[in-house]
């Protein structure tokens, strides 16, 4: 069916699959510890998974050979020398992966995650400690050689066809490049899902440390070449000595005990609810009217700040209690596979259900993948919306509008055990602003297209809390209500790097009054996860001191973002930025902006300079060194 060229190209890549096959075993062996707590089903599984990260890494690597393989004519193709040069070129290039393979069975000891472009980074220390490690690892070099010479022996060859040596560009020729330029397409993509295969994608199973299993080196280092690699902090000797000096104690909470009758949660995630759009926090003006008047009967904080400008930067603040401090989305970065502790982790040892709820197609932003990393268990996307409700339902483009999707959680949630911990994140407040036609004109246009689909998401809130007050569960659920990130705007003072990111807090009890602690302070995203286990009592070492509870009222508010290379850290007196220079900036706090400031305190110069600084390192060298959790003990031994 196709030209030689093409199938002796398919065997010798398919012989890199057993590589790899024997890699991931190898991988396993050595550090099976790690991977006890799961069942022989689940490993098996995360083998046969792993095919796909295989496919898509060996394929990326041998590009220029598979192209160098098939496109040159017969007869240039099979000259001896030419040959010669293909096996160097394919023995050489996948035995360098090899090896980046084999050094991550003891590395991934170390931090706890397959490799990534970190090593661009380190080249100097391993210059610097090359005879030492040179023999303390010589047999990585030994078993990289090794397999070399193996591949080089197996390396599939195939005398000349003199039948087709003169055939240099038949119909068969270009069916069977057309074929491979498909397969290696899908192949490099992961498939036809909605979006190409991600380091995200490995973690799927339980538990989650599985996905490390799935992965292969080649694949994370590959996929991490687009991210610049960040470089480590020294303004602190260590991250425990950062955490000193923010004043965190891990174990703050973890001599918790669960009440009783443990109450649900709700944390109902609202696109682009901006606070420029809430009329209760601007004397009236907004497209909210039900927000407003619960609002009235919960508690609102009134300086409540995202701590990002983007979905998918929303989700690990407020559901992990870890702001993006750095230009990459946690989520799609190659730091993505990091032990991080969530909203799952948490409540679910504590006997809770967790869900998350999200009406677009499974896979947008990566969601699925990084909900299931912090261990919620059930998953509710595009994909598990009734088949028969779906074509009436849709927008067109994003997924499920507000009003019926709402309804369909309400119905989920009757269904799930108590105690419940669900977090929905509705989409009609998003560009394209898609409204249905039989609530066209029932809300107000106002000035900007998002207001119109405020109104209707507003509207579709306000019958989601009447069918859920009809339910068992309602009378012992909180319910807390945010903003994702803002949008555009209108009015002056949300004009700035402060206003942009301005998002409502409500907290609401349907039964009781959430305590009411100081809601005038200033309160962030990466506030609400520990403010759940402070309020329902759950015991827990497994929180960041990027976020407070908000019930503490020892602590003073602040709240932290970074955008465009320049972080920000909010206090109700001042606003301290760090520029990429390294030059420090102060205003003065004004809700909700900024004005400029002429004199500062020296004190509180060096405080909160200090502060920020021990926020930004505690980040950026916990990502790279993969210890946020630092107090926890582990089985990967610690440098």
């Amino acid at each position: 069916m196709f030209h030689y060229s093409l199938k002796i190209t398919l065997q010798r890549l398919s012989l890199l699959l057993l590589f790899y096959l024997g890699l991931r075993f190898a991988f396993y062996f050595f550090n099976q510890d790690i991977f006890e707590a799961a069942p022989p089903a689940q490993i098996l599984l995360a083998f046969l998974h792993g095919l796909r990260f295989d496919v898509a890494a060996l394929l990326t690597i041998n590009l220029p050979f598979i192209a160098l393989s098939v496109f040159p004519n017969s007869a240039f193709i099979q000259k001896k020398n030419y040959q010669h040069f293909l096996r160097w070129l394919f023995v050489l290039v996948n035995t360098l992966f090899f090896f980046v393979n084999l050094i991550d069975i003891e590395y991934f000891k170390f931090i706890g995650r397959r490799t990534s472009n970190e090593l661009l980074i380190i080249t100097q220390d391993i210059a610097d400690q090359a005879g030492h490690l040179v023999v303390d690892y010589w047999y990585f070099i030994f078993f990289t050689f090794l397999l070399g010479i193996i591949l080089y022996q197996l390396y599939p060859t195939q005398q000349s066809n003199k039948t087709q040596v003169a055939v240099n560009w038949d119909l068969q020729r270009i069916f069977g490049i057309l074929f491979l330029a498909v397969l290696c397409t899908l192949g490099i993509r992961g498939g036809t899902q909605y979006k190409p295969l991600r380091v995200s994608h490995a973690f799927v199973q339980e538990p989650a440390i599985l996905g490390n299993l799935a992965l292969n080196s080649s694949f994370t280092f590959l996929r991490s070449l687009n991210n610049a690699p960040l470089e480590p902090f020294r303004y602190f000797k260590d991250q425990a000595a950062v955490a000193r000096h923010l004043n965190f104690n891990p174990t703050q909470y973890q001599q918790n005990t669960l009440p009783a009758t443990p109450e649900n949660v709700v944390i109902i995630i609202l696109e682009s609810f901006a606070s420029e759009y809430i009329g209760y926090e601007n004397k009236g003006k907004g497209f909210t009217p039900f927000f407003d008047s619960l609002a009235t009967q919960g508690t609102l904080f009134r300086h409540n700040y995202a701590n990002g400008k983007r979905s998918i930067l929303a989700l690990p603040s407020i559901l992990a209690g870890l702001p993006s401090l750095m230009d990459d989305p946690y989520i799609s970065s190659v730091y993505e596979s990091n032990k991080l502790f969530g909203l799952g982790n948490i409540l679910n040892p504590a006997g809770y259900t967790t869900s998350f709820f999200h009406g677009a197609a499974n896979g947008t932003m990566g969601f699925n993948a990084f909900t299931k990393t912090i261990g919620i268990q059930y998953y509710y996307g595009l994909n598990e919306y009734p088949e028969a409700q779906k074509e009436k339902d849709y927008d067109g483009l994003w997924g499920i509008v507000d009003e019926p999707y709402l309804q369909y959680v309400v119905k989920q949630l009757t269904r799930q055990k108590a105690p419940f911990a669900a977090t929905v994140f509705t989409l009609s407040s998003h560009d394209p602003f898609f409204v249905p036609e039989e609530y066209r004109g029932k809300f107000p246009k106002g000035s900007l297209p998002i207001h119109e689909t405020i109104g209707y998401t507003d509207f579709a809130l306000q019958q989601f809390f009447k069918a859920a007050a009809k339910q068992p569960w309602y009378s012992n659920t909180l319910f807390v209500l945010t903003g994702d990130h803002t949008h555009k705007s209108k009015v002056k003072g949300y004009k700035n790097i402060v206003g942009m990111h301005k998002v409502p807090l409500l907290f609401y009890h349907p039964t009781k009054k959430f305590p009411d602690y100081n809601t005038g302070k200033i309160t962030q995203h990466a506030d609400i996860l520990p403010t759940l286990v402070d309020y329902l009592q759950v015991p827990t070492n497994k929180l960041l001191p990027f976020g407070h509870s908000l019930l503490d009222s020892a602590t003073t508010g602040k709240a932290l973002f970074y955008l465009e290379g320049v972080a920000t850290l909010l206090h109700q007196d001042y606003i301290t930025q760090l520029l990429p220079n390294d030059k420090v900036k102060f205003y003065q706090y004004n809700l909700p902006g900024l004005k400029p400031v002429k004199v500062v305190p020296e004190k509180v110069k060096q405080q909160y300079t200090s502060e920020l600084k021990a926020y930004l390192q505690y980040f950026r060298n916990g990502l790279i060194q993969n210890n946020f959790y630092y107090w926890i003990p582990s089985k990967l031994p610690t440098k």
